[in-house]
């Protein structure tokens, strides 16, 4: 037993001194070591088109952003984007002269030569640098990010306003300091031009004597209806009543997650109806007016685009028929990452990302008919801030 014991013990001292001399690490890594996903935002084909996720109003700190181009690519791929378009200010920013003297060239930016108010005959910096930063970051990345050349230019804001330049040739040659010289300048380069934020310092969307002239002259091609957390109702009235295009950006100076992260929702965006991710594409479907809202989990449009992208993003099939008490039971599957709130009456089906729900639907009391799969989308918007009522195709 005494043998016994001794030994025992010998056995613990042995796998203790073993125990004792294992090496600490210096360093360790609880959660290994793993990259950050990117949100991927699935949405379906529509009458033949591809939907591209699109930010057509993105600021860097080469003027008041706080991000840098290369950032600004990696933050849009996280965000679940395609397209993007880094649109800093052209002219009248003090941030432009901030920029010029904080650019870091060791950390891929490119040092602006900041010229004189005399000077502003042409840009106070080389705006075609940051387009090719960002493209370029891309480009290293290995992402298939499009990324537009543009700028905005930003003049007093009641009487002119804002508007972003897109598809640039050479952003440093469409500056004058009158607008619409300015303008002009963009549409010889083959450029679309974005009214922003048309309410932004003013009060009313309603236009100015200056903005009913640029749109007479065709200077305009587009709207932001929705920028960043704040949308235009009456936007999409004059988009559908003057055949414009509907925007929806982020305008986003700071970082899109503290913004948006704390909402259950995706970042501000334009959604593209086209069919390839390069620029022909896009533009063709800009200037066809080929485009929805998403702004906070909202979607807005013209309503037929509105009624065929809830047709291809939601199935409905007849699973069931009580003859006896006149009622059908459809199943709607949605097959997209957006939610869709469908009321009819006054119950509201909440039908979430990749899931589906059963609707029962009975008979018309006044034609004794089977009521259609109609819903009043109530996170949807048209004309007047109305929710467009929508009736579901059946599956064959």
């Amino acid at each position: 037993m005494k043998k016994s014991f001794i030994l025992l013990l010998f056995a613990s001292l042995c796998i203790f001194n073993v125990d004792a001399q294992k090496k600490i690490p210096h360093t360790y890594r609880p959660f290994g070591r793993q990259a950050t996903e990117r949100k991927e935002i699935i949405l379906p084909q529509v009458n033949g088109y591809n939907i591209y996720k699109a930010d057509f109003h993105i600021h860097t700190s080469y003027s008041d952003g706080r991000v840098n181009p290369q950032g600004r690519v990696l933050e849009a791929w996280y965000d679940g984007l395609d397209i993007i378009a880094i649109t800093d200010h052209y002219e009248g920013v003090s941030g432009i002269k901030r920029a010029a003297k904080v650019a870091a060239p060791q950390n891929g930016g490119t040092p602006f030569e900041y010229k004189s108010a005399k000077e502003l005959g042409t840009a106070p910096a080389d705006f075609n640098a940051i387009h090719k930063e960002a493209a370029s970051a891309a480009k290293q990345m290995g992402v298939p990010m499009l990324v537009i050349k543009g700028c905005e230019m930003a003049r007093e804001p009641k009487e002119f306003g804002h508007f972003n330049c897109l598809f640039l040739k050479d952003i440093n040659k469409v500056y004058d300091p009158d607008l619409f010289v300015a303008l002009k300048n963009v549409k010889k380069q083959g450029g679309i031009v974005i009214h922003n934020h048309p309410s932004y310092r003013r009060g009313t969307t309603d236009k100015s004597e200056s903005h009913k002239k640029l749109y007479e002259q065709g200077l305009i091609d587009g709207v932001e209806v929705a920028n960043g957390e704040n949308f235009y109702p009456l936007m999409v009235r004059r988009c559908i009543e003057e055949q414009l295009t509907m925007f929806g950006n982020t305008d986003e100076h700071v970082l899109t997650s503290y913004r948006f992260g704390t909402h259950d929702c995706y970042r501000t965006m334009t959604l593209v109806f086209a069919k390839k991710l390069n620029e022909k594409s896009v533009k063709e479907a800009l200037l066809e007016d080929r485009t929805l809202v998403y702004v906070c989990g909202y979607l807005a449009g013209e309503q037929q685009l509105l009624s065929d992208f809830l047709n291809a993003a939601v199935t409905c099939k007849m699973v069931k028929e009580n003859a006896k008490k006149g009622q059908r039971t459809y199943m709607l599957t949605n097959m997209s990452s957006i939610t869709y709130r469908l009321r009819r009456g006054r119950t509201v089906y909440e039908l979430e990302p990749f899931k589906s729900l059963q609707v029962v639907i009975g008979k018309n009391k006044k034609t004794g008919e089977y009521d259609e799969p109609k819903f009043r989308v109530d996170n949807m918007w048209h004309v007047d801030f109305k929710n467009p009522t929508i009736t579901l195709e059946l599956d064959k």
